[in-house]
């Protein structure tokens, strides 16, 4: 095993515990290991294994110290293993809802607040941006979604590899969910723009930047970047934004909340790099309270801190 260093530069994607724990593999096995143990005693073992995550990885977990510093305040080593706690007790039941009855997925859902903003961004007929963040089980947003009939594609960077990038895609399909990938090639926004003209919801994740679409924003504690790519998406498309979010609840439930749409308007005065500015701006300004109500579900294992 590596040595555990606090100064070790590299990122969480190239050590061994992110190599040995996110593979195809350790998420079928998963599954099938599921079975045996139930969602309560399949907690266990996950915080267990977050346990010794952050034992051992103390790069990545004073990371997410200066992540959660941007909230406010001087978050303890407590605060940042929470998140990590969390963070597995999340991936426990992304696995467990692709092993359950469509019943009992859906069961995990406690609450859908805001339904009726995203009904009312859908008749517009340009398709609807949903923009969320790496907060609480976003991916069940796609359940919850599906199971009323509402066509969703994800928009998705490539997984770390192509049996992965199936095995997530197969988990979604099941919830008439889409897979497309995204990336610094500017033609694959081509997916994303087709779903959008089918009249699709189209799930992006807005609080890290693909490449270098990204402008900093402001937070109590300092400034971070954020994806430009939802406003982009609008104001080329005319398709609103509504942002979404996913928080895990007190009772081990779900809460699935969608805010106001916001759109990137071409009839503005403002020019289309202005106009993209206000539109992420109040993108980011509806997910980031939302992180900022559960600090200990933003699960975000990469510096987003602008110098």
């Amino acid at each position: 095993m590596e040595e555990a260093s606090s100064s070790d530069p590299r990122p969480h994607t190239e050590r061994w515990a992110y190599r040995w724990l996110y593979n195809a593999r350790i998420f079928a096995f998963a599954s099938a290991f599921y079975g045996l143990l139930g969602r309560r005693g399949f907690h266990v073992v996950t915080r267990a294994v977050a346990c010794l995550y952050t034992a051992t990885q103390p790069a990545i977990t004073g990371i997410v110290r200066r992540n959660l510093a941007l909230l406010g305040g001087e978050p303890t080593h407590e605060e940042a293993e929470a998140v990590f706690f969390n963070y597995a007790t999340v991936l426990a039941d992304y696995v467990a809802v692709g092993a359950m009855s469509d019943p009992q997925a859906l069961a995990l859902c406690g609450a859908f607040e805001g339904r009726e903003h995203l009904e009312s961004a859908m008749k517009g007929g340009n398709g609807v941006i949903l923009a969320t963040g790496h907060l609480g089980f976003f991916e069940f947003g796609v359940v919850v979604l599906g199971s009323l009939g509402l066509p969703v594609t994800v928009a998705t960077l490539p997984e770390p590899s192509t049996s992965l990038t199936a095995w997530r895609a197969k988990w979604r399909s099941r919830w008439g969910c889409d897979t497309v990938e995204v990336g610094a090639d500017p033609f694959s926004s081509l997916g994303v723009n087709r779903a959008l003209a089918a009249g699709r919801l189209v799930a992006v994740l807005a609080d890290r930047p693909i490449s270098d679409h990204g402008i900093e924003v402001s937070l109590p504690g300092g400034r971070s970047l954020f994806s430009t790519t939802p406003a982009m998406l609008s104001f080329m498309t005319g398709a609103p934004v509504v942002p979404v979010v996913v928080t895990r609840r007190g009772d081990g439930r779900y809460r699935v909340a969608a805010f106001p749409a916001i759109r990137a308007e071409r009839s503005g005065h403002d020019s289309k790099h202005a106009e993209i500015a206000r539109a992420t701006h109040a993108i980011a300004d509806a997910l980031f309270r939302e992180i900022e109500n559960y600090p200990e579900q933003w699960f975000q294992f990469v510096p987003v801190q602008c110098a």
